[in-house]
């Protein structure tokens, strides 16, 4: 690892991790009207970006797209700060929120959700600007058009590619997962230009968060009684600690509890303590629901990654960059959980449990 590489992104990251919100901070907004939450936040890193919204503009809708932009716009500046291996990653990661545009899209004609409404779970991008988005909503009659409408991007090809098997299944999953595996094995192959301890900070970041989402896909599939052969297609095979086998082994597994046990066999014997620390937690959770078992997962991500920040703090390195990151979008996350459990009127103490908090 080369940490002088890091010298020209390192202070601004070590500022801006400061400046992330602390839980008590994030829940004390839960309850709060939009004025109070606006003035808590103007006395945050976000005021200049909420200053921007004004008049007739100003709602929950608003808000919530100003610190999504605020997100993006740091991204860049890291992005462009970092150097060429670094910002390559970055551009396969933002590849994650592009999916999560295609995947909004996708869900809407699904849903058969208005343009208006759809557009409330966008989040606009280069690529997927605004304009765009609504363009492709406003001219689509279905999801074939949405697709036919992608045709000049990436996953224009890949859904192609798994629309048939849609059409004959009628299994919505298949479209979502189909960009996940694109995205994510893109994702996974930038990890490969790093060497030494770089590469092993950021596999296991990343390898985490792929592994999370695989064990989402098991539990939910199993839940709902699809078959272990048949929920091979909906994983992403790229892991050092969970491969192919362990996975399987998973999936031979007679019920949720018995897999999650098998999850934390796996990551002892791969002695991989951050897999053990969020599957543990899994084992040792009342599970009454998948949402909480999703809560869970990403709970072990936001734990992982503070972990990372203190563990390699000496060091000028991958890791302090991309924890700050996820770290920064857990926080815009709950931000905009908050934002729609007040405008839905949905009890605080609801709220609370939709927040991915560390404990």
């Amino acid at each position: 690892m080369c940490a002088w590489k890091y010298k020209r992104i390192m202070p601004k990251i070590t500022v801006d991790k400061l400046n992330l919100m602390e839980p008590k901070q994030v829940t004390g907004l839960v309850g709060m009207s939009i004025q109070q939450m606006y003035s808590v936040l103007e006395n945050t890193p976000y005021k200049e970006i909420i200053s921007q919204v004004k008049g007739n503009e100003f709602n929950f809708l608003s808000l919530e797209k100003a610190l999504t932009m605020n997100f993006l716009s740091t991204y860049e500046q890291i992005r462009k700060l970092s150097p060429k291996d670094v910002s390559l990653l970055l551009s396969a990661l933002l590849m994650k929120f592009e999916a999560n545009c295609v995947k909004a899209l996708l869900r809407a004609k699904e849903a058969e959700l208005s343009v208006k409404e759809a557009m409330k779970y966008i989040i606009p991008l280069e690529n997927f600007s605004e304009a765009k988005c609504r363009n492709i909503l406003e001219s689509s009659e279905n999801i074939s058009d949405v697709i036919d409408s992608l045709s000049d991007t990436e996953y224009g090809e890949i859904l192609e590619k798994i629309f048939p098997v849609y059409m004959k299944e009628k299994v919505f999953y298949l479209l979502e997962v189909a960009i996940d595996r694109h995205v994510y094995q893109n994702i996974w192959k930038a990890t490969g230009k790093f060497r030494g301890l770089d590469k092993k900070i950021a596999r296991t970041i990343i390898g985490l968060e792929i592994d999370s989402i695989n064990v989402k896909t098991i539990l939910r599939c199993k839940a709902i009684g699809i078959k272990p052969n048949q929920i091979e297609r909906y994983l992403i095979f790229v892991s050092d600690v969970l491969n192919k086998k362990e996975l399987r082994d998973a999936l031979r597994c007679s019920d949720i509890r018995s897999t999650i046990d098998s999850l934390v066999k796996t990551a002892k014997y791969a002695s991989s303590r951050d897999h053990y620390y969020v599957f543990k937690d899994l084992q040792d959770v009342q599970l009454t629901s998948l949402t909480t078992v999703e809560t869970v997962l990403d709970r072990g991500l936001v734990e992982t990654n503070l972990r990372i920040l203190k563990r390699y703090t000496p060091f000028f390195n991958i890791g302090l960059l991309l924890a700050f990151l996820n770290l920064k979008w857990f926080e815009i996350k709950n931000l905009r959980a908050i934002f729609r459990g007040a405008e839905a009127g949905i009890a605080p103490d609801r709220v609370k449990k939709l927040l991915v908090i560390q404990r």
